[in-house]
């Protein structure tokens, strides 16, 4: 085993295992959301063999009684589909779908659901012998009566085991679910070693021989010219303590001779002493459901029990509004004949383009709701789902009485149909937000990692790259201080990451003022550097929605900590105060400035802390403005439209 003796090399490897960890992690989860999606598909196409079995059976006995050649074709049509869709389950390739489509199918590889399958397929031809009888004989033909009774008895025992098949099927994909996400908690668990290890090392291997490095030099720097300067590891520590026991020695041989200049010296580390021990203390200080389906499943329910009907059935517009999909009935199971009804229907285009509900009785009705089975079309309602101007579905209620509605059921189901639409539409929203909260809530541990983490590790490289070229240029005192800065960062970069999961578990309380808030902020700041000065110039409280105050503050922070870091400035001035409407919120410093057009960046692109800024104050709709000039100080002043409370509970 090679042993990396260089601080460098050790953080460099430790970089690659965690960027490998993160690659083989969002490699692993894209591979498994694939296979969830194809093992949806498998589940929803082996669940529809049952309904295509259940439709062959309804289809057989109604030709005997209406031998018509659209029953035949419509038979033959689905033993052709259930035929093609159990090869494409147990060998794979294509299979029926939905709108005269196909959908690509991998063969089956678990054992038990081949074993299903193929019980399935075992079944099948005798099942398909009876049906081509009852195709091929006429219905008064005794032969078609024995193939009719065959295909009554032998139904049930292959609905039966195609339900064996599809709670084997969607059991397998459980577990695979399972195990993508019992992999996910060890790249989880990895990624926190990882962290530990990267602490650990930075203890064992940077802090610990610095503190016994800086405990030599204070020793030396009292007078101490007796003890000898122990080496340490690593590399560029052991250099820093060898040039520190040569001083040592050095300083002991000429102590006499230079008794003023020693003096001199001793005078000069119990300064630098000083000012590490309160740069240290500086750095601690700073350091230191709304668900659809619920929704959908509620609307038909209530539809059902408000207006006293015997089903309910609730479908929703596809993208191109040509067919309606059934998503939620109530009611009997037999009450549901289709999945699905095109818009061209008569009746259904009635629904969709009316204002309001649409009645039909039996007795004087242009169509009826191909979803409903016969028996519910006897009297049914159906109210279009409007949000705006745009239809999204309809709601029915059917019952088997008929004139069991009146005119104001209608009314009843007009009203429900607007609520269930507003409710599903803000459901749909709800979801949306939240995948794009997740998205934002990504894009802030980012944030979070760049001010903290990132710049503190490219800052570590950079202060070893310089302690080692001060020691090699026979500059240890200089050397030494350097690595003492870099100790510093280390130890900032540790509380920082606390300081990041903290507040990734904390929330912002519900009725807590914006001036509270960054007086708090300003708070957190240590009193050693350039002094903060909050001034709100808005008298009355300011209680704004949670995700507003955190996106300010967030801007609020990376202004402050950008002058407290960069500007040497002697003063800075935090204000907030009001303009037409809007909340300004402006930071400013008396510090260096600098040229607008040569803002920092990172590799070529803009800097990243910058351009989070301006996220941020774009996802309050507001604007950023950053004014600055070489020795003008500089103004961060983040603008946007809000109508505050101004009571608290």
């Amino acid at each position: 085993m090679v042993k990396i003796s260089s601080l460098k090399g050790q953080i460099r490897l430790l970089l690659i295992a965690f960027a490998a960890l993160v690659t083989i992690s969002v490699v692993i989860t894209y591979w498994g959301l694939e296979a969830q999606k194809t093992d949806a598909m498998v589940i929803n196409l082996a669940g529809r063999q049952r309904m295509l079995l259940q439709q062959m059976t309804r289809l057989a006995l109604e030709v005997q009684h209406q031998p018509e050649a659209d029953k035949k074709l419509a038979l033959r049509e689905s033993m052709i589909a259930f035929e093609q869709t159990l090869t494409a389950l147990i060998d794979g390739g294509p299979a029926p779908y939905y709108s005269g489509l196909s959908a690509e199918l991998p063969a089956a590889k678990n054992t038990t659901i081949i074993e299903r399958l193929q019980r399935v397929a075992q079944s099948w031809p005798a099942f398909r012998f009876s049906l081509d009888q009852v195709l091929d004989y006429a219905p008064e033909t005794p032969e078609f009566q024995v193939a009719l009774q065959n295909v009554e008895t032998q139904s049930p025992q292959l609905i039966q085991q195609m339900d064996e098949a599809v709670r084997q099927i969607s059991q397998v994909s459980r577990q695979n679910l399972n195990r993508l996400k019992w992999a996910q908690a060890a790249f989880l668990a990895a990624a926190l070693g990882l962290l530990g290890l990267g602490r650990w090392l930075t203890q064992r291997s940077l802090i610990a021989p610095l503190q016994e490095v800086g405990e030599a030099a204070r020793r030396i720097g009292q007078g101490d010219l007796a003890s000898p300067v122990e080496t340490q590891e690593p590399e560029e520590v052991r250099l820093l303590s060898e040039t520190l026991e040569n001083m040592r020695l050095q300083l002991r041989a000429s102590r006499e001779a230079l008794l003023s200049m020693n003096e001199r010296l001793e005078e000069n580390v119990a300064q630098r002493t000083r000012e590490l021990e309160a740069l240290y203390t500086v750095s601690r200080e700073i350091s230191s459901r709304l668900d659809i389906q619920h929704v959908l499943r509620s609307v038909a329910d209530k539809a059902r029990q408000l207006l006293g009907g015997e089903a309910a059935y609730l479908c929703l517009l596809d993208q191109k509004g040509r067919y309606l999909h059934l998503q939620a009935t109530s009611g009997p199971p037999n009450a549901v004949v289709e999945i699905f009804s095109t818009t061209q229907a008569p009746f259904v285009g009635q629904v969709l383009s009316s204002p309001q509900a649409v009645m039909c009785n039996v007795a004087g009705c242009h169509g009826y709701c191909e979803i409903m089975s016969t028996p519910y079309r006897a009297s049914h309602l159906a109210a279009p789902l409007r949000v705006g101007e745009r239809v999204i579905g309809a709601l029915c209620v059917g019952s088997t009485q008929t004139n069991a509605f009146s005119e104001d059921a209608m009314d009843l189901l007009t009203r429900l149909a607007s609520a269930a639409a507003i409710a599903l539409e803000n459901a749909r929203l709800y979801e949306q937000a939240e995948r794009t909260a997740t998205l934002e809530e990504r894009q802030r541990l980012a944030a979070e990692m760049h001010d903290g983490l990132a710049q503190t590790l490219s800052y570590l490289q950079l202060t070893i790259d310089l302690a080692r070229e001060q020691v090699e240029k026979g500059r240890p005192t200089q050397a030494m201080e350097t690595l003492a800065r870099g100790q510093r960062a280390i130890d900032q970069a540790a509380l920082e990451i606390r300081r990041a999961i903290a507040n990734l578990q904390q929330e912002l309380p519900l009725r807590y003022t914006l001036q509270e808030q960054l007086a708090e902020l300003v708070a957190e700041f240590p009193d050693d550097g350039a002094p903060i000065e909050c001034k709100p110039e808005v008298k009355e409280p300011v209680v704004l929605p949670r995700d507003q105050a955190e996106q300010a503050l967030r801007v609020a922070r990376e202004a402050l900590l950008n002058a407290r870091r960069h500007s040497q400035a002697s003063r800075i001035l935090l204000t907030l105060s009001q303009e037409e409407g809007c909340l300004k919120l402006s930071v400013e410093d008396d510090g260096s400035g600098f040229d607008l057009d040569s803002l920092p960046c990172d590799d070529g692109r803009p800097h990243f802390g910058v351009n989070i800024m301006y996220a941020r104050a774009a996802r309050l709709g507001g604007d950023l403005q950053i004014q600055s000039a070489p020795g003008a100080g500089t103004r961060v002043v983040l603008k946007w439209p809000t109508q505050f409370s101004g009571e608290l509970a």
